[in-house]
């Protein structure tokens, strides 16, 4: 069962515009998943719309920066699937989680 935080997360995640056909991400299913692996903790999965998409690590950061935004988020952790460069757009997505993130 989702927890309350997830809920939100999504709910977040839906209302963001895809860059390429200006429609909602709750519109094109872009996000697959959405999870509270711990206290705070939220990961978050998606599927660009091609596997060639020449905007998925921007859609992965936008999504990161909008679960950031959603109250009790502490960290992100964004997991692309189905592009033929997941292991790269995941790296670069969340290379921020090299660094501690200062929340306010």
């Amino acid at each position: 069962m989702p927890s309350e935080l997830s809920k939100r997360v999504a709910e977040r995640l839906n209302d963001i515009v895809d860059e390429e056909t200006k429609r909602k991400f709750g519109e094109l299913n872009i996000v697959t998943e959405v999870s509270e692996t711990n206290t705070g903790s939220i990961q978050v999965k998606f599927q660009p719309l091609s596997a060639y998409s020449p905007i998925a690590v921007d859609t992965g950061r936008s999504i990161r920066n909008a679960a950031l935004a959603v109250d009790g988020v502490m960290t992100v952790r964004v997991e692309c699937s189905g592009h033929m460069m997941d292991e790269l757009v995941n790296r670069l997505v969340n290379q921020e989680d090299l660094q501690p993130i200062l929340r306010r």
